[in-house]
């Protein structure tokens, strides 16, 4: 007998809610992600050199931690995950500009370690800022929100379908793994030539089951329940929201 999940809308609602906490800051979850990207292409538009106004955009995202009680392990982590790729790209910059920019203590500092702190400083306040917001919102929510903001009705169906199936993915390869352990003795078929085949054993299987679940979403009209949801427009307590926090970031710009 197949297994179906119980969910049978097919999206997770089972995410924590905390964005109430700093609610009095965003108002809505349209003007949170309106906000967020003001702060993206703030912070994404410094200059490579100037660090100082980099920090100072740090403070964004710590005020979010504080205010909305994200848990810092949980935006550490996940930056270490993505230390490699920023550390990688950054190091081109040591060896492409050397030009002597000043002395500390001796050591001569180029214009290449300036850029490379600051494009790991851009990543990592951008990225924090970023988690800050989108932590405190469940996703179907904030797919709700990007219809609100008229992004096409298709790509925000696919960004559902995939967060669910992501859960399916996660499911069938535990079932597999525990399968597996059951079946060997120590290291004894656990080897790299046997683990192979399983991979795209688990692709079959997770695409075979979501297929079910899609099928049973349809059944109980999904695609016919999205399109009658009627188009909201941007409130004005939203866009003074919105003006507030971009006056904000532009008055950092101008003063450092």
């Amino acid at each position: 007998m197949s297994r179906m999940p119980c969910n049978t809308t097919g999206f997770d609602h089972r995410a924590p809610d905390s964005f109430g906490s700093i609610s009095f800051f965003f108002g809505s979850d349209r003007s949170a992600l309106l906000v967020t990207a003001l702060f993206l292409f703030s912070v994404l538009s410094v200059q490579k050199f100037n660090l100082a106004e980099v920090a100072v955009f740090g403070a964004w995202p710590l005020f979010l931690i504080g205010a909305a009680r994200v848990p810092a392990g949980v935006i550490a982590k996940r930056l270490l995950l993505l230390s490699p790729f920023v550390l990688f790209m950054a190091a081109g910059n040591l060896s492409l500009d050397r030009t002597p920019i000043g002395l500390l203590h001796g050591f001569t500092i180029t214009g290449g370690m300036v850029s490379a702190t600051v494009i790991v400083a851009k990543t990592i306040i951008s990225v924090a800022g970023l988690l800050s917001v989108t932590l405190c919102i469940p996703f179907y929510r904030l797919c709700r929100t990007l219809e609100a903001l008229h992004v096409p009705e298709v790509l925000t169906t696919q960004l559902m379908l995939l967060d669910r199936y992501r859960s399916l993915l996660e499911e069938e390869a535990l079932s597999m793994k525990k399968a597996r352990d059951i079946r060997s003795f120590g290291r004894r078929g656990k080897e790299l030539f046997r683990t192979a085949p399983l991979i795209g054993s688990l692709l079959l299987r997770t695409t075979r089951r979501a297929e079910r679940v899609y099928r049973s979403m349809s059944a109980r009209g999904l695609g016919r329940a999205r399109s009658k949801r009627p188009a909201e427009k941007m409130t004005f307590a939203e866009w003074k929201t919105v003006g507030l926090w971009s006056l904000l970031f532009v008055a950092l710009r101008l003063i450092f």
